[in-house]
C-alpha cells in the first residue's frame, strides 16, 4: 500500500490546530503534573542498558577520585616534612625530613598523572555512553512515532513532535555526558572526604559539615524556582518549532498574500516569550554555581579560622588522640574544597538535569502512547480478494458531539468504479479514513468480501488498498526507491513496467541519472504532473485489489492531465475503485456516483440517472459545464 496516506486530505469537519497539528484537543502546551523522580529513574534505565560502558566509566571515575583523595594525604606529608620553625628563637622545633619530602613529592606526581589519565578516559567513555543512550532513545522514539495511529499526528503539532525528537533528546544527551561523571565522582568524593576528615578531626569536620547543610538549603531554594521555568521553556520551544515549520511549509502562501511582516511579527512575539523565559531560567540556573562557590569559600574561611583557634587551644585532635597540626589543617583546607565541590558541581549541572528530565518527560509521553494494533481475528489474503465493499449504517465523528457521517450505507461491487461527490466537509475523505482504518467507526460495520474490517489485520487490510492523493508525496530518495515504496521486493523489471504503465518512462529517462536520480525535498526538481505520475506508478507496483483516488488533475496543464487520466484509467481496470471527485468530467463513466451532504447520502446513481433526478448533482453539473447559477 502506498504510504501517501500519511498526508491525507484535511479531515471533514475536523478542527485545525494552530501550530501544524490538526484536530481536536491540540493540547501540546497544556501544563500537566510531572514526576521528576519517575522520569529520572526511566532515564537511568537507559543508561544501565549499557552496563559495560557504565561500569568502565565508574571504574575510571573511582580511580581518579581515589587518586584525588590520596593526594590530600600526600599534601599533608609534604607540609609535615618541612618541619616546624620558631620565628622567635630562629630555630627548628622539628627538623625538615628530606626523605619524606622527596618521597611525597614523587608519589604526588605519580598520583596526579594517574588522575589525569583516568579523567581523560572518563571523558572518552562518558561520550560513548551518552551517544549510545541517546541513539537508542531516539531510535525508540522514531520507531514509536511511525507506529502511532494517524489520529495522534492529526491532533498534535508536527513541530512539537519534531522538537521532542531533536531538542529534548539533545538535552538528555548533554545531561548524560556532563552529569554521570560528576554524580559518581561527587558521591565518592563526598564519602571519602567525610571519612578522612572524621579521622583527622571530628571537631573540624563538624565545622565543615555546617557548610554542607547551608549548601543543601540554597540548592533547594533555587531549584524551587528553576524547575517550572525550564519545563515552560521546553513547551514554548516546541511551539516555536511548530510555528517555524508552518511558515516554511506555507511560504508560498505567505509571500503570495504579502504576509511576510505579519509572519515575522508573530514569530518574533513567540520568540520574545521564549527569550524572556530562557533568560529567567538561565539567570537562576547560572546563579547556582556562583552562589555555591560563595558558600564554599565561606566554609574555607571557617576551617582556617577554627583550625587556628583549635591549634592554639589544643582542641580538635584526631580519633587516635593525636594533636591537631598545621599540616592537618592544610590538608583539611584542600579536603574541604573537595568536600563542597560535589555539591557545587551538582548545582552547576542542575539546570541541565532539570532540562533533561523535562525533555525526558515529553519524550516518555510519546513512548507511553498506545501503538496502533495490527492484530486481526480472521485470515485475509490481500492479493486474492474480490474487492466487494459494504458500508452498513456507518456513523462517525472526530469529536463526540460533531458527527461527520450519519447512517452511511453503500454496497460496492467487485471491479466497480465508485465516485464520492459533495461539498468540502461533507464526509468524502472520512469514508476513506474509515476504510483504511486510520480511524475506527463509532457505529455500523464495513466489510470487504463479507469480512468485517475490524477483524482484519491492519497490515493485510492496507496491503489490499492503494491510495493516490491529489497532493503527491515523494521522498528525498531516488525515483526507483520512491516507486519501490509500493512493494519492497519488486524487481528492476517490475519497476520499469510500472513506470511504463503510468506513462512515466519518457520523462524519467530524460532525468540526469534516469530512475537512479535523487529527488530533492518535496520532489521540487520535477513538475507537479510528473510527481503525480510517479505516485500512480507506485500504486501500479503495489498492484492493489482496491484503489482510492483523490482526483489528481486539478493543478496540471491539459496535456499532463490527459496523461494522468490515461494512466488512472489503466490503473482502475479490473479493480474496485473509489474516487473522491472534484471535476465531474472525470467520473461520468463511474458505475455509481454518491452525492454527500452533511454526512448523509442525498443522491445515488450513475451519471445519467442523477441528471434525470434534477437534484444536487444536476445543479453541480450545470454549474461546472454550462456556467449556470445554482
Amino acid at each position: 500500500m502506498s504510504n501517501e496516506n500519511k498526508n491525507t486530505e484535511r479531515k471533514d469537519n475536523f478542527p485545525t490546530g494552530r501550530k501544524g497539528g490538526r484536530g481536536p484537543g491540540n493540547m501540546a502546551f497544556k501544563e500537566k503534573p510531572k514526576d521528576m523522580g519517575k522520569s529520572m529513574k526511566r532515564l537511568l534505565k537507559y543508561v544501565f542498558n549499557f552496563k559495560a560502558l557504565f561500569f568502565s566509566l565508574s571504574a575510571v571515575v573511582i580511580i581518579y577520585t581515589l587518586a584525588n583523595l590520596y593526594a590530600n594525604l600526600l599534601i599533608k606529608d609534604v607540609v609535615a616534612s618541612l618541619g616546624s620553625f620558631n620565628s622567635d628563637t630562629m630555630t627548628f622545633v622539628k627538623d625538615p625530613d628530606a626523605d619524606l619530602f622527596l618521597t611525597s613529592i614523587i608519589t604526588l606526581g605519580v598520583v596526579y598523572l594517574v588522575y589525569i589519565i583516568a579523567n581523560y578516559l572518563s571523558n572518552i567513555i562518558g561520550a560513548h555512553l551518552s551517544t549510545s543512550v541517546v541513539k537508542r532513545l531516539r531510535n525508540e522514539l522514531f520507531g514509536k512515532i511511525v507506529k502511532l495511529p494517524i489520529a495522534y499526528t492529526d491532533t498534535h503539532p508536527h513541530g512539537d513532535i519534531m522538537s521532542r525528537v531533536i531538542n529534548d533528546v539533545d538535552n538528555i544527551s548533554n545531561a548524560i555526558s556532563s552529569s554521570i561523571v560528576s554524580l559518581v565522582s561527587g558521591l565518592l568524593t563526598l564519602l571519602g572526604c567525610i571519612g578522612i576528615m572524621l579521622y583527622y578531626s571530628p571537631l573540624l569536620t563538624a565545622v565543615a559539615s555546617s557548610i554542607l547543610i547551608l549548601s543543601l538549603l540554597v540548592t533547594r531554594l533555587l531549584s524551587k524556582y528553576m524547575t517550572p521555568l525550564f519545563k515552560k521553556q521546553q513547551r514554548i520551544l516546541g511551539g516555536l518549532n511548530s510555528q517555524a515549520e508552518e511558515m516554511v511549509t506555507g511560504c508560498k502562501t505567505v509571500i503570495a498574500y504579502n504576509r511576510q511582516e505579519q509572519a515575522i511579527k508573530e514569530f518574533a512575539e513567540e520568540s520574545n516569550v521564549l527569550t524572556k523565559i530562557g533568560i529567567k531560567a538561565q539567570i537562576i540556573g547560572g546563579s547556582m554555581g556562583p552562589v555555591m562557590n560563595f558558600v564554599s569559600n565561606v566554609g574555607y574561611f571557617l576551617v582556617c579560622l577554627c583550625g587556628a583557634i583549635f591549634i592554639i587551644n589544643g582542641l580538635g585532635g584526631t580519633l587516635l588522640g593525636e594533636p591537631l597540626t598545621i599540616a592537618i589543617v592544610v590538608m583539611f583546607l584542600t579536603t574541604t574544597k573537595q568536600f563542597t565541590r560535589p555539591i557545587t558541581e551538582i548545582a552547576q549541572i542542575y539546570s541541565a538535569l532539570v532540562s533533561a528530565v523535562a525533555g525526558g518527560e515529553r519524550v516518555f509521553k510519546i513512548l507511553d502512547e498506545e501503538e496502533e494494533s495490527f492484530e486481526g481475528k480472521q485470515e485475509f489474503d490481500a492479493k486474492n480478494i474480490k474487492g466487494i465493499i459494504d458500508f452498513q449504517h456507518i456513523s462517525f465523528g472526530y469529536l463526540p458531539d460533531k458527527p461527520v457521517l450519519k447512517d452511511f450505507n453503500v454496497d460496492v461491487r467487485s471491479g466497480h468504479k465508485i465516485a464520492l461527490v459533495g461539498a468540502t466537509g461533507s464526509g468524502k475523505t472520512t469514508i476513506v479514513n474509515l476504510l483504511l482504518r486510520f480511524y475506527d467507526i463509532n457505529s455500523g460495520k464495513i466489510t470487504i468480501d463479507g469480512i468485517d474490517i475490524m477483524d482484519i489485520s491492519k497490515r493485510d487490510l492496507r496491503d489490499s488498498i492503494s491510495i493516490v492523493l491529489q497532493d503527491p508525496v515523494l521522498f528525498g530518495e531516488s525515483v526507483e526507491e520512491n516507486i519501490r515504496y509500493g512493494r519492497q521486493d519488486a524487481t528492476d523489471e517490475e519497476i520499469d513496467e510500472a513506470l511504463e504503465f503510468a506513462n512515466c518512462s519518457q520523462f524519467v529517462n530524460r532525468l540526469p541519472e534516469g530512475k537512479k536520480t535523487i529527488l530533492s525535498e518535496g520532489a521540487s526538481n520535477i513538475s507537479q504532473g510528473q510527481r503525480q505520475l510517479l505516485t500512480i506508478a507506485r500504486a501500479v507496483l503495489a498492484n492493489p485489489k482496491i484503489l482510492i483516488l483523490d482526483e489528481a488533475t486539478s493543478s496540471v496543464d491539459t496535456r499532463t492531465e490527459k496523461k494522468i487520466q490515461d494512466a488512472m484509467v489503466k490503473l482502475m481496470a479490473n479493480r474496485t475503485s473509489i474516487i473522491i471527485a472534484h471535476r465531474l468530467s472525470t467520473i461520468q463513466d463511474a458505475d455509481l456516483i454518491i452525492v454527500l451532504d452533511d454526512g448523509k447520502v442525498i443522491e445515488m446513481g450513475n451519471h445519467e440517472e442523477l441528471l434525470e433526478q434534477k437534484g444536487v448533482y444536476n445543479r453541480l453539473y450545470q454549474t461546472q459545464f454550462q456556467g449556470l447559477e445554482i
